[in-house]
């Protein structure tokens, strides 16, 4: 059998020169690898985290910074990663636009202008407006008291919870509150547009007072949703969307 291998190997290389331009084969595609009964150099072992989920969450809470270059050698070594699997994750988050693909050059965080950003959350206000209504429609008590629950959490969270955990508490309720929408592609959506105005922003959160004013918006969704009042709820989404001009500024300010 392993003489079997040895010749199916080198037929796979004489078939597929470009192959033999890497020093160790089996890191150039794990398919081939599997197909040779063999193990690629390198994967990723974080729990069997995928390495674009590694990579998303590191863009997001600000590791890499807006406009960074993404080395694939590095990106290899910080996340146990084999080629290929580095490839794929760059892809996916290219595609997401999360970061730009410049060619012969490679990928970067991408880094939006004030134009782009004003677009991006045009958008989104039409969008999560448009769901704000759907939940108006949909939501039972229990989510109510689930979205209250949460914003009292994130209240007593504010003087002794570090950014990173208000951040996820933040998506929490957030989540919580489209997934009523009933709609899972339409959160999808909002999940995706949400994600995208994070790289590149700046101060928003670096006050106390910016943290207390995004939660009391939160207090008041839910206020709106126990007094039925949908247009009411539809203003104060409006208003949480577009209160990043009053405290968020461009990173290269």
């Amino acid at each position: 059998m392993q003489h079997l291998c040895a010749i199916g190997e080198q037929a796979i290389v004489a078939a597929t020169p470009q192959i033999a331009v890497y020093k160790d084969w089996k890191s150039f595609s794990p398919e081939l690898a599997t197909i040779m009964n063999a193990t690629p150099e390198k994967t990723n072992d974080d729990d069997n985290e995928p390495v674009k989920e590694l990579l998303l969450k590191d863009i997001l809470s600000g590791k890499y910074r807006s406009g960074e270059w993404l080395k694939q050698v590095d990106l290899e070594n910080t996340y146990n990663a084999n080629r290929f699997e580095v490839r794929i994750a760059l892809s996916e988050l290219a595609a997401r636009h999360l970061i730009d693909h410049i060619p012969n050059r490679g990928y970067r965080v991408i880094d939006p202008s004030s134009r782009e950003r004003a677009d991006l959350y045009e958008l989104r206000t039409i969008v999560e407006t448009g769901a704000a209504r759907l939940v108006a429609q949909r939501v039972s008590d229990s989510d109510i008291e689930d979205l209250a629950k949460l914003v009292a959490e994130f209240s007593e969270a504010i003087d002794n919870k570090g950014i990173d955990e208000l951040s996820d508490l933040n998506v929490t309720f957030h989540n919580r509150f489209y997934e009523i929408c009933g709609n899972p592609l339409m959160v999808s959506q909002i999940q995706e547009l949400r994600q995208r105005g994070i790289p590149g922003r700046r101060g928003g959160w670096d006050a106390v007072a910016g943290r207390r004013a995004s939660n009391e918006d939160h207090a008041k969704m839910v206020e709106m949703l126990r007094n039925k009042d949908t247009d009411g709820l539809c203003y104060v989404v409006y208003n949480h969307l577009n209160r990043w001009r009053e405290f968020t500024r461009p990173a290269s300010d």
